[in-house]
């Protein structure tokens, strides 16, 4: 697939893109932590964490990590501070019912700075419900700018040390854990811990996820797991995989007579099933069911559904750019041949099962809520479980894919659904709260 090649440039320079792009994204989500209402949607406190941490293995350099976070935590409260000196409570009043700032949020701020001024405004530095609140209150009061300020720094520098030192000593474990666990092992699980206090984190504060909510962060975790292990596996010298990718490759084609060994019915049947089940054809399927969500207003299901799609193609393309691995060896059979071409695209991760993980579990988690009956529910969820596998068999039958490819395509599609799913139903908070599913 030739489109692959336009991700070249950025799968080539990916690390200078993490590495000055982080710096840029650390200093703008510090910054805008400290404005009323904004703060309370951006992750800055994970952030920070993830910068030291980044830091400690050697992507980011510790003092620019320290300087950003401490300039940005400083200037996001000082412009929520102006923002309060110039409009007031009106400010807030007018528009916190759109972002879910509760009357407790704002009570709770006020006690703190009803005791000490000053005491309030460090503190509230390292309380979540109050630090994006914080300044802008202190700015509605009596408080000098001298005054701010002084407590201004003490509050930004001891925060943003102390965030990015978290982060700093988690780094100084990984190496070690790496050694046991591998690199991208390691890597899922800190950010599996990462979802699960970001879901908790915003369920108590907002309230925004429900029961489905909750399967699509389960099937997260797990899809980021196997998906870190596909990829590791990817980047090994003695692959656990390649022994049995190559064992069902030959099971399907003769290594040494390129013989076609499954029966033809079978083979016809992948043929069909991985031509409706393409990418072209799911992505499609997927763009014109988001564009009818738009035009029946249902504005956070047709983001979910154009999110999952949209990422799921530029997460292949960037995949197969990086691995470059090639097809099976005896791809160019009669089994191949049914579908009319040759396929010289790489074959890591496989297109037709990301895709298709992708478009069916946005599509399950749309549609089955709606059913009026389990069955129906239920039925909705094994349709959308049996194609996502035939479509990745049909490539393992048709001997284009390794096995390894089509888990690691399904691992893909599903995570990213998944996430998509979950940050659209926590940003649809904020900006859509009007809106329907």
């Amino acid at each position: 697939m030739p489109y692959v090649h336009i991700f070249s440039a950025f799968a080539a320079n990916l690390e200078a893109v993490v590495t000055h792009g982080g710096y840029a994204v650390l200093f703008v989500f510090t910054l805008l932590e400290g404005i009323p209402l904004v703060g309370m949607a951006v992750p800055g406190h994970i952030a920070i964490i993830i910068a030291g941490f980044l830091a400690r293995i050697g992507t980011l350099n510790l003092g620019w990590v320290i300087a950003l976070s401490i300039a940005g935590a400083i200037l996001g409260d000082y412009a929520g501070f102006l923002i309060g000196r110039k409009y007031g409570m009106g400010f807030i009043d007018r528009l916190r019912p759109y972002f879910f700032i509760t009357d407790d949020h704002i009570a709770r701020a006020r006690d703190l700075l009803g005791r000490h001024t000053g005491k309030a405004m460090v503190i509230g530095r390292f309380t979540p419900a109050t630090r994006a609140l914080m300044p802008f209150l202190v700015g509605t009061g009596e408080t000098s700018a001298g005054k701010f300020w002084v407590f201004n720094i003490i509050g930004g520098v001891s925060w943003a040390v102390i965030s990015v030192l978290i982060g700093y000593v988690f780094g100084a474990g990984y190496h070690a854990a790496a050694g046991y666990l591998g690199k991208l092992i390691v890597v899922a699980i800190l950010a599996a811990v990462i979802i699960v206090w970001g879901y908790r984190f915003v369920n108590m504060r907002f309230h925004v996820f429900k029961r489905y909510e909750l399967f699509a962060l389960g099937l997260n975790l797990i899809a980021l797991f196997i998906l870190a292990r596909m990829v590791q596996d990817a980047f090994s010298a003695q692959s656990f995989m390649a022994n049995f990718d190559i064992w069902v490759s030959g099971h399907i084609v003769d290594p040494d007579s390129a013989t076609v060994l499954i029966p033809t019915g079978l083979a016809v049947a992948a043929y069909w099933v991985t031509t409706i089940g393409s990418m072209a054809v799911t992505a499609a399927a997927g763009v014109l069911m988001g564009l009818w969500l738009l035009v029946k207003e249902k504005w956070r299901s047709a983001a979910i559904m154009l999110a999952s799609i949209g990422t799921a193609s530029f997460a292949v393309g960037t995949l197969k750019e990086f691995f470059m691995r090639a097809r099976p060896d005896y791809a160019a059979t009669s089994i191949l041949h049914l579908a009319g071409a040759v396929l010289e695209d790489p074959s890591f991760p496989s297109g037709h099962a990301a895709m298709a993980a992708a478009f069916f579990t946005a599509f399950a988690y749309l549609l089955a809520p709606r059913m009026r009956t389990w069955v129906k529910r239920e039925l909705v969820i094994l349709f959308s479980v049996l194609a996502i596998i035939a479509i990745g068999l049909s490539r393992i039958l048709l001997n284009v894919h390794w096995v390894s490819d089509v888990i690691a395509g399904w691992a893909l599609g599903v995570f990213l659904a998944t996430a998509c799913i979950l940050a659209v139903r926590y940003l649809g908070t904020f900006f859509m709260k009007k809106a329907s599913y």
